[in-house]
């Protein structure tokens, strides 16, 4: 069964919020405190070195972590990682016919043409795919729900470059008709080339905002 991670929320407005938000898993505090809004106009990068609480903080979004404090966001959030939980057996049609029992066909049909779908065979098995096309496959079942809150944790990790940028124009045109807060948790900064928009950087239990692509680059490299 094809399984997709959604959280209905709460919130008027388009921007998501967090407020009087804290964050800790186990002993380990990694967030305290955190006010800060992430802005549906633009593609909203967060970087920080490796354990800073990046993937815990996407997961508390979507419910699978408890956190302390108050998320606003528009109706629903989902959470695309680099991992696929499409069973391998599946082919690009049982995957479309599937969706189209759940959500609109012509939506459906919308995501595979922007994704260039029609270039995979339709009974491939999803096993003898490219890295790239399940990542392909995956966006095409998570955003026939219309998300207005999309998280992506990792979501090129092991891709080669063509594939990369492959997904970095999918996501740019999707978001020119699509109104939807959009996060790229990220260590790739391959991300933030091909994709303009805000920045963040947690460390030292806080998530700030960066006024440049250079200037979070320069610190992500220190390590700071």
């Amino acid at each position: 069964m094809l399984h997709i991670f959604y959280k209905h929320l709460f919130g008027k407005d388009t921007a998501m919020k967090l407020i009087n938000y804290s964050l800790k898993v186990g002993k380990k505090k990694l967030l305290e405190n955190v006010n800060i809004s992430f802005d549906k106009k633009y593609i909203n990068h967060i970087l920080g070195s490796n354990g800073a609480g990046k993937s815990s903080f996407a997961k508390t979004c979507v419910g699978m972590l408890e956190f302390e404090g108050k998320i606003e966001e528009n109706q629903e959030a989902i959470l695309i990682g680099s991992s696929s939980n499409i069973p391998a057996e599946f082919t690009l049609d049982d995957v479309i016919k599937l969706l189209k029992k759940k959500f609109e066909a012509q939506k459906i049909m919308g995501l595979y043409d922007l994704l260039k779908l029609n270039k995979v065979s339709k009974n491939l098995q999803i096993k003898k795919m490219s890295d790239g096309q399940k990542q392909k496959i995956k966006l095409l079942a998570f955003l026939s729900a219309d998300p207005k809150v999309i998280i992506l944790d990792e979501f090129t990790n092991a891709l080669d470059k063509n594939s990369s940028i492959d997904l970095y124009e999918f996501l740019m045109e999707y978001k020119k008709t699509h109104e939807a807060v959009i996060i790229n948790i990220t260590h790739n900064l391959s991300d933030l080339e091909y994709m303009e928009g805000k920045y963040y950087y947690i460390n030292n239990l806080e998530i700030t905002e960066i006024a440049s692509k250079d200037e979070i680059v320069a610190m992500y490299i220190r390590g700071e």
